[in-house]
Formats: structure tokens, C-alpha cells, sequence
């Protein structure tokens, strides 16, 4: 009998053909999840109102936190935002505005004026996006 490799239990191939099978599948997800992640942002600047009055409301911090350009804000922006509201937030509003050939967002209290806070809006992409950094004017006065 010739020397060689040692035979394989059938357990031990099946075991390496499921850890294949498995691996195939986890990296076929993880590639379909990152194909199908809908961009960041919204492709217009009503969407993008609607999506941030949405997300204020449903308290969504990774829903708002995708309305900003990623370049302006930290990873936490939107937690950090939302959290500042509290638990008892009042309703919010959004609200887009052109001023000085400038779109920008208003995100106010839809009764009083307890809230107000404003982001020029930026496209990128052909997707409408908050631009984290603050005027340098106060928008939400008027």
C-alpha cells in the first residue's frame, strides 16, 4: 500500500464543505447589503424635508444621521442632535427656504419658536444632503 495523505472522514469533508457553503453565503449577503444600502441623502430638497421631519419624529438617529453630508458632521451628530430635544420633544416641522441663492433647511417647533435649527442644504451626487456646518447667519430668524 502506498504511502500518502491520510484519508478524510466523510464528517470531516462535510465539514469543510458547510464552512465553504457558509462562508459563501455570509460574503454573498454582505455584498448584496452593500449593493442594495440606499444612498445617503434625498433626491430632492422636499424629500429631503419630508425625510427629516420623519426622522425627527420617529427619534430615527440612523435615518437623520444619512441626511448629512458625511464630510460636515461627526458619526454621532444625529444622536447627539436628537437627544437634545429629550424625550418630550415638541412636534417639528421642515421646512426648505431660499435665501441669498442658498437652499436651507428649517427644522422648528411647529407651535412657538422653542426649537429652530438651520442647514444650508448641499447636492452631492445628484442627492440633496445637510450640510452639518453652521450658517454664519441666523436662518431662523425672520
Amino acid at each position: 500500500m502506498p504511502e500518502g495523505r491520510p484519508k478524510r472522514s466523510s464528517k470531516s469533508r462535510l465539514a469543510v464543505i458547510a464552512l465553504i457553503v457558509g462562508l459563501g453565503t455570509w460574503l454573498g449577503f454582505v455584498c448584496y447589503s452593500i449593493a442594495t444600502e440606499a444612498p445617503p441623502g434625498a433626491p430632492s430638497t422636499a424629500a429631503l424635508a419630508d425625510r427629516v421631519q420623519k426622522a425627527a419624529a420617529d427619534q430615527d438617529t440612523d435615518g437623520f444621521q444619512t441626511l448629512f453630508d458625511e464630510d460636515t458632521v461627526s458619526d454621532g451628530y444625529a444622536a447627539d442632535y436628537l437627544d437634545r430635544l429629550g424625550e418630550h420633544a415638541p412636534r417639528l416641522q421642515a421646512r426648505v427656504e431660499h435665501r441669498d441663492g442658498h437652499d436651507f433647511l428649517l427644522l422648528r417647533s411647529a407651535q412657538g419658536d422653542s426649537v429652530c435649527t438651520a442647514w444650508y442644504i448641499t447636492e452631492r451626487d445628484g442627492r440633496r444632503l445637510l450640510d452639518g456646518v453652521p450658517p454664519a447667519e441666523n436662518l431662523c430668524a425672520h
